[in-house]
């Protein structure tokens, strides 16, 4: 009776043992793909790269209806600056144009300035004039009529840009090109 009694004995500790393997690996596997699920919801770190935004940005043109898709939460201390640069409507490209000419479009810049530049093809300025845009959260609309002179040239250039209060240079430049 005893080497039955040990033989049971034998089964049931080998039982356990099996037992014991199998919660182990069950628990072996879900622990994996857990860590996998957290490694999939971090987002990646830094990489000492830092990107800035080009410096003359296209905007997309607005209109007056246009809705913000969505309010900022209360007490959100986060401005969102939309439509930073400039946006010229009209003339469009390849247009035959004549003085004078009423330039016009959409801007948010700083200083709220807007340079306006009618070049012949040779670079010389043929006219020129400035308007009042926005500098703030949205783009508005600007407008302005420059008178220039005749030009020896078939085609050339409109130059819309705001001037740099460092310099003077252009930013957010915008070219048309247009005939005479």
């Amino acid at each position: 009776m005893l080497p039955k009694l040990m033989n049971n004995y034998k089964v049931v500790v080998l039982l356990i043992i099996i037992f014991i393997i199998a919660i182990a690996g069950a628990f072996y596997i879900y622990r994996s793909q857990t860590a996998k699920q957290q490694i999939t919801d971090f987002e990646p770190l830094p990489t000492g790269k830092m990107t800035f935004p080009s410096p003359s940005p296209t905007p997309s043109p607005v209109s007056a209806t246009q809705v913000p898709s969505q309010q900022p939460a209360a007490g959100s201390d986060i401005i969102e600056i939309k439509n930073e640069g400039i946006k010229v409507l009209a003339p469009i490209a390849s247009s035959q144009i004549a003085s004078p000419i009423n330039v016009s479009g959409f801007a948010n810049v700083f200083g709220d300035k807007v340079q306006i530049n009618i070049k012949d093809a040779n670079g010389k300025i043929l006219g020129s004039n400035s308007a009042i845009a926005c500098m703030g959260y949205d783009a508005c609309p600007f407008e302005a009529t420059i008178n220039f002179e005749k030009s020896t040239t078939e085609a050339g250039i409109i130059e819309v840009y705001n001037p740099s209060g460092v310099d003077g240079s252009p930013r957010y430049l915008q070219t048309i090109l247009v005939r005479f």
